[in-house]
């Protein structure tokens, strides 16, 4: 390996470690939360005087998803690429095309993202719908380290899926626009099948452009 490449791969390797470490920072802090959340005020009353909180809507847009079997698979397939791979993609994609710089930002996005919600779990929470409405005709995933209760709103899911849409789709590339557009299917997804509220990945979406603009 020539000095230029061993030069050029440096930035790679500590791009690549500090996405390591930012996604580890986010495994500990689910695997510690109920240390650290013990004391957070959950507002699920509050939460559900709002428009679009109720069963009935819940369960009708859900019913609706699952009625529409081609409709229910894509967002049952891009709800499980879920926030890791949605990273790796993301990430790996730009370091692939050399995009080194671009690549840190987003890392640096992510990890500021984390934080931000890390703070406000520690603080305040809500649950997911299906968690309040037992019995919704679904399978969710049982609650764990990566599947927190409390994890809701903002939703990670679509705070980590707005800042990798917008770091793909400003790129010309047909890989980066595809992987854009399956990426922006992640809120609708989220909603369409319970898994948050329209509020969360109302929030969510938001956080994650704030986030972006920050960075870039």
């Amino acid at each position: 390996m020539t000095v230029t490449a061993i030069a050029m791969s440096k930035p790679r390797v500590k791009t690549l470690l500090e996405f390591l470490a930012v996604y580890t920072g986010w495994t500990l802090y689910g695997v510690l939360y109920p240390f650290i959340g013990r004391w957070s005020f959950n507002y699920n009353g509050l939460l559900l005087r709002l428009p679009g909180t109720s069963r009935h809507f819940v369960l009708t847009l859900l019913l609706w998803t699952k009625n529409h079997h081609i409709v229910y698979l894509l967002m049952r397939t891009v709800y499980n690429t879920g926030f890791t791979w949605t990273m790796v993609l993301t990430f790996g994609y730009l370091l692939l095309v050399g995009e080194t710089d671009r690549a840190r930002r987003v890392v640096l996005g992510y990890a500021i993202a984390f934080t931000l919600l890390a703070m406000i779990f520690a603080v305040a929470n809500v649950n997911a719908p299906h968690y309040i409405y037992q019995g919704l005709p679904e399978r969710y995933s049982p609650n764990g380290w990566q599947a927190r209760p409390q994890f809701v709103l903002p939703s990670p899911h679509c705070t980590i899926a707005t800042i990798s849409f917008l770091a793909l789709w400003r790129r010309k590339e047909f890989p980066a626009k595809m992987l854009a557009l399956w990426i922006a299917l992640i809120p609708p997804a989220t909603v369409l099948l319970a898994e948050h509220w329209i509020w969360d990945a109302a929030t969510g979406i938001i956080l994650g452009l704030l986030v972006h603009r920050y960075t870039n």
